[in-house]
């Protein structure tokens, strides 16, 4: 009996020793490594692998058991598999000594976060003793942005204000638009961060730089995973000089080396009110031009004729001044109101006039004295022939005047034959005198009856009706004006076109030349519809 009690003590000793000692043999891990994490690159070598310290309690392990689990992806229902994860070194610890042991996972292929666990016992454990210890990997995808608008971004815009109704007649609608979405695709399962985003612009022509006074920046944002994303850029048209603006959108996003550059051709013109005004100007000088081409240059070469025939008409008797200054003012009426067609004729009258009566005046100072003699100074005589002479002149009735001149002539030379004696004879004076009268006042007649018999002539064709007549009127009344307001219209159209709309994307950032070309279109527009309407008149002529 007593040998029986004391074989159960025994037994009762050791076994208990034997669990103790076998509880006491574990393995740790580092608090910083509990839970363990991963972090890497998918597609790169070596990216997914953390490290994990191991130290072994109280005894040496020569073996150990690592059991990892499946790792379930938080974004979805993807599983890495238990296969993929692999621990690295040998499984041996030393007791007391730390050791460091690498986790792997391969041929991870979606970014994401993964969980899962990660068990370790010893051969001799139950697995309710294992040591846990919570995984988490956190695969990223290098951020592949794709650019899905046309590269450069293409923008041809209008700087208008109170005149951008008239722009919407003229430019597109695309000329009036305030922002512009870049569309990104990103083709990976990940979002992508992106953390700054800059637009460098700069002027052509003005080396004007855009700023964000002027450019408004696509924020800063989480760009979705596996869809097409849209950035808006905004702008404000207004604030923006005319130039043609090239740069590119830069992009930095979390991950990827260097930045994603979107190229931004940016067109800004001025409104249309200003060159349509410049092109009117030319328009203008134009008609200027001819203006003074057809009328200007013969009104003053007109009013320089008058000039000289006042000057020489101050050269004159006072009382032979009265009777030719009306004569010279009408013309001049004439002149102002541009009917310049008689000016040339009128102005040669009023010198063959004021002629004879510089040769009366002559006349009546070689008579002096000779007032007693009846044929002289009687009331039929010469001097009152010579008074009623004056008289028709200043009414301008040079048929009357051209027949008391010739009476005058004869008068003239019938007194040469009757004077007796050389120093009787009236000066031969009197006799050239008198013939100059009477040759320019016979001037004077002819040119009156050549613009009576035109006169004449048209009255006639009038009262006919004849049909070429009607015809020649209504050309230069209606067609001839009506073809040159369509053909100055229609190519002031045209260079509106040419210089503003299509060729003008940058319209304004050179005032100079810009303009220039306007007011040079616009002369050109005048002289080839003045040369096309005057064509066109010519052929209705024909």
């Amino acid at each position: 009996m007593k040998r029986w009690i004391t074989t159960a003590l025994l037994i009762l000793l050791v076994c208990p020793a034997s669990a103790i000692a076998q509880a006491n043999v574990k393995i740790e891990v580092d608090a910083k490594d509990k839970p363990l994490e991963i972090k890497g690159w998918l597609g790169e070598e070596n990216s997914l692998i953390s490290n994990i310290r191991l130290t072994a309690a109280k005894e040496d392990i020569t073996a150990w058991i690592f059991l990892p689990s499946d790792l379930k992806r938080q974004e979805g229902d993807e599983i890495i598999g238990r296969q993929q994860v692999e621990l690295i070194g040998e499984r041996k610890l030393e007791a007391g000594l730390p050791k460091d042991f690498q986790v792997k996972l391969n041929d991870v292929k979606l970014p994401g976060t993964y969980k899962g666990q990660i068990e370790i016992f010893l051969p001799k454990q139950k697995r309710s003793e294992a040591l846990v210890i919570p995984l988490t990997v956190k695969a990223k995808a290098r951020p592949a942005l794709v650019v899905k608008d046309s590269e450069p971004v293409q923008l041809q815009l209008v700087r208008c204000n109170w005149d951008c109704g008239l722009a919407h007649l003229l430019l597109p609608d695309g000329a009036f638009q305030s922002r512009r979405l870049i569309y990104l695709d990103n083709p990976n399962q990940a979002t992508i961060s992106l953390t700054n985003a800059v637009v460098i612009l700069q002027g052509k022509l003005t080396n004007y730089q855009i700023t964000q006074t002027e450019l408004e920046y696509p924020p800063n944002r989480q760009l979705a995973a596996n869809a097409i994303i849209s950035l808006p850029l905004k702008w404000e048209r207004s604030q923006i000089p005319p130039d043609r603006y090239t740069g590119a959108i830069y992009l930095t996003m979390e991950g990827r080396e260097g930045r994603l550059a979107i190229p931004v051709d940016l067109s800004m013109r001025t409104g249309p009110a200003m060159p349509i005004f410049v092109l009117l100007v030319g328009i203008v000088l134009g008609r200027l031009f001819k203006y003074m081409q057809e009328k200007g240059i013969p009104q003053a070469d007109a009013l320089a004729k008058i000039y000289e025939t006042e000057n020489m008409i101050t050269q004159v008797d006072q009382q032979d001044q009265e009777i030719l200054t009306p004569m010279v003012n009408k013309v001049r009426n004439s002149v102002t109101q541009m009917d310049l067609e008689t000016v040339n004729a009128d102005l040669a009258k009023i010198k063959a006039r004021r002629n004879c009566l510089d040769s009366l005046r002559k006349i009546e100072q070689q008579l002096e004295g000779m007032e007693q003699d009846p044929d002289i100074g009687g009331e039929t005589g010469l001097l009152a022939k010579i008074n009623e002479a004056r008289k028709w002149i200043k009414f301008e009735n040079d048929d009357k005047a051209k027949e008391l001149l010739q009476q005058i002539q004869d008068s003239v030379a019938k007194l040469n034959n009757v004077m007796m004696g050389a120093e009787q004879q009236l000066d031969p004076i009197l006799t050239i005198a008198a013939n100059k009268a009477a040759t320019a006042i016979s001037t004077a007649v002819e040119q009156n009856q050549s613009a009576i018999f035109a006169w004449l002539r048209r009255l006639l064709i009038v009262i006919a009706g004849v049909s070429d007549e009607l015809r020649a009127e209504a050309t230069f009344w209606v067609v001839r004006p009506l073809l040159s307001l369509t053909l100055l219209v229609g190519l002031s159209l045209v260079g509106i076109r040419a210089l503003y709309v299509e060729k003008g994307i940058t319209f304004g950032a050179n005032p100079f030349s810009d303009y220039l070309e306007l007011i040079l279109w616009g002369l050109s527009a005048d002289v080839a519809s003045r040369s096309l309407s005057n064509l066109a008149s010519q052929e209705n002529q024909n």
